[in-house]
């Protein structure tokens, strides 16, 4: 059988998403590999927590809430589409 790309595309597509997941909210590699004063929103949100300051973290946290919520529905509104 041949598999072509627009059947690979869910498949790809889902992975891609998991992946940028995993690493939008990867902590300890950010913190050992970025550079001095270099900062993410997952080093945003322990540095806020660490110092208490909740609703700054808060912030922060929603923040990287709502960029994994974009592709998710991007991903789940098209599979939906494609049955």
């Amino acid at each position: 059988r041949r598999i072509t790309l627009p059947q690979l595309q869910p498949g790809l597509s889902t992975g891609a998403l998991l992946v940028f997941l995993t690493a939008i909210k990867e902590l300890p590699a950010t913190l050992l590999l970025s550079p001095i004063g270099f900062s993410t929103l997952a080093t945003e949100i322990w540095a806020s927590t660490n110092e208490a300051m909740f609703a700054r973290a808060a912030a922060a946290a929603i923040l990287l809430v709502l960029i994994a919520a974009i592709p998710t529905t991007i991903v789940v509104l098209r599979e939906q589409r494609a049955r």
